[in-house]
């Protein structure tokens, strides 16, 4: 009798998948696709401004006057040494997230954006500092603060926050990373992220939009940071 119940459980959670699964279709991209000659860039400047990946499409802004952008990047750079012009488009990890070649880096100056074309429902992304942030921080490049201060117990901070909006512009949730943490009482424990961190999204729910927005306890920190593998899932 008792076997008879195990295998009407498995029979029923079985069953439960699959009609769980026949209900969406999985939307990830690893931006492998992107065409980019080895140890180079893509920043707006052809004019072509934003850049769609399956249900995704990412914000990108280029200010022609000042050969600048804000938005969303696309780079398979590995530098994680020099504060030079190649930092502002390199993972302070050197390289993709799990040894891929390619990654985007998101710079604020206008809203960073990510909108999608199906509402979509939000599982896994993974998150790391661009090195051109991650020296300024360590050494105080720039008009950076070097984190910690001179005695290293100044309690400094660089936060990624990322906010879910559903197609009625209302706000499903947001999520706090930090890039970089000065703020424990024991100095031994403060950090600058230096790898890929997987961040669950799944609390943010079905979105039409995400919003990321960069903060710091140093107003001179450039605001930039690297996101590969965004995993979703679109309901039908």
């Amino acid at each position: 009798m008792n076997q008879i119940r195990i295998i009407l459980i498995l029979t029923i959670a079985f069953s439960a998948a699959c009609k769980d699964e026949d209900t969406f279709k999985t939307d990830f991209v690893g931006f492998e696709d992107l065409e980019l000659e080895d140890q180079s860039y893509w920043y707006g400047s052809d004019g072509s401004g934003d850049f769609a990946i399956g249900n995704k499409i990412f914000s990108n802004n280029f200010y022609s006057d000042w050969n600048t952008w804000s938005g969303f990047a696309y780079s398979n750079i590995i530098n994680s040494l020099y504060y030079n012009e190649s930092a502002k488009y390199a993972a302070y990890p050197s390289g993709g997230a799990n040894e891929s070649n390619n990654y985007v880096v998101g710079r604020q100056f206008e809203k960073i954006l990510i909108e999608f074309e199906e509402v979509e429902e939000q599982r896994l992304v993974q998150i790391a500092n661009c090195t051109y942030s991650a020296l300024a921080i360590k050494y105080g490049y720039g008009f950076a603060k070097k984190f910690g201060g001179r005695d290293g117990s100044d309690p400094d901070w660089f936060k990624l926050t990322i906010t879910g909006f559903d197609h009625a512009n209302g706000i499903t949730g947001s999520i706090d990373i930090f890039l970089a943490d000065f703020r424990y009482e024991d100095d031994v424990n403060d950090y600058i992220l230096g790898t890929w961190r997987y961040i669950d999204l799944t609390s943010l729910g079905l979105v039409k939009r995400l919003e990321f927005d960069l903060s710091s306890s140093d107003a001179g920190t450039p605001l930039y940071f690297c996101l590969d593998n965004l995993k979703g899932r679109i309901h039908y």
